[in-house]
């Protein structure tokens, strides 16, 4: 097993689409050959399994406000 670093960023403009459609890409697969290929949510999940082993990362686009959700609430403390 390999290990693969995921993260999480607000990486591609509306202009960026994936490499198999012309869906707006989501997930960035970057190569241990320093290559990288970007999907949209289906392409990705049909072709993980064959990327993990060639991958040394994955990076994953979030809405702004799907990142949010993340932040905790400021309670003035």
């Amino acid at each position: 097993m390999t290990a693969t670093e995921v993260r999480t960023a607000a990486l591609f403009t509306a202009a960026d689409r994936c490499d198999c459609c012309p869906a707006p890409a989501t997930t960035r697969a970057v190569l241990r050959t320093g290559d990288d290929l970007v999907f949209c949510d289906h392409h990705f999940r049909r072709n993980q399994a064959a990327l993990i082993p060639l991958a040394t990362m994955f990076e994953r686009h979030v809405e702004l406000d799907e990142a949010l959700a993340f932040v905790p609430a400021f309670t003035g403390r």
